[in-house]
């Protein structure tokens, strides 16, 4: 794990990038109706997300655990509903984490499983959210109950951190919804707002047919965009 929050600050970013990919798949889909089957995706297919690794603190490390309750992961998509251009967007806090930072020797840093629990996405529609839960994400079948995502490279961090100080860099991984698993890149920030707790943001615009994810055809309904930002706030403590 190379950078201060190479696989740190990566991959609890990229865990809130992948919950908000995953909601935005589901809220896609919920929007336009159930998914008629679609072209195949060409990404990996995964089984059941193990438990998040537990990360253990270092002899100058410390390990910062992201607090639901202060964190949220989003997705937004457009789209025209009745002639006019509408804004779809799902949230969730159900993300959890952990990230070892270490402030002496920023590259002995890491990052734990961020994992992004879909059952609480949530939109401004009841009957669209009972959509996506059952008929989009199948969220009932523990395979597709989470989102996930597992940082592999980040870029741009520098060679030291300082309290209050913002960090901005670019972090590579691998982001699984629904079983499928795609590589995506997010733009990030992150800042140790104090010796413990660190707060963050990420975000990134993916394509639903990349997660195998077909808007169908729905009256009242056109102009649907393929693309979605998916982005991530969070607060994690020590």
């Amino acid at each position: 794990m190379g950078g201060w929050l190479q696989r740190p600050l990566g991959r609890i970013i990229a865990g809130g990038g992948l919950l908000a990919a995953l909601a935005l798949a589901v809220i896609v889909f919920y929007i336009y109706g159930p998914s008629t089957g679609g072209g195949g995706a060409t990404g990996a297919h995964a089984g059941t997300p193990s438990a998040a690794a537990t990360l253990a603190p270092t002899a100058t490390g410390k390990v910062f655990t992201i607090d639901a309750s202060a964190s949220q992961a989003s997705f937004t998509t457009h789209e025209v509903l009745l002639g006019q251009p509408k804004a779809v967007v799902g949230t969730t806090n159900g993300v959890s984490g952990q990230i070892l930072v270490d402030q002496s020797t920023p590259g002995q840093s890491s990052v734990g499983q961020i994992r992004v629990d879909l059952t609480g996405l949530t939109t401004d529609n009841d009957m669209r959210n009972q959509t996506i839960q059952n008929r989009i994400l199948e969220t009932a079948d523990p395979s597709n109950q989470y989102a996930v995502f597992v940082t592999k490279s980040i870029s741009g961090l520098p060679s030291a951190i300082a309290i209050g100080q913002q960090v901005s860099f670019t972090l590579t991984g691998d982001l699984t919804i629904h079983q499928v698993t795609r590589s995506v890149t997010f733009s990030a920030t992150a800042t140790l707002t104090s010796a413990s707790q660190l707060t963050g943001q990420a975000q990134t615009t993916v394509r639903s047919s990349d997660y195998n994810i077909a808007i169908p055809n729905v009256p009242n309904v056109s102009d649907v965009s393929d693309t979605v930002t998916l982005a991530l706030a969070f607060t994690a403590n020590a």
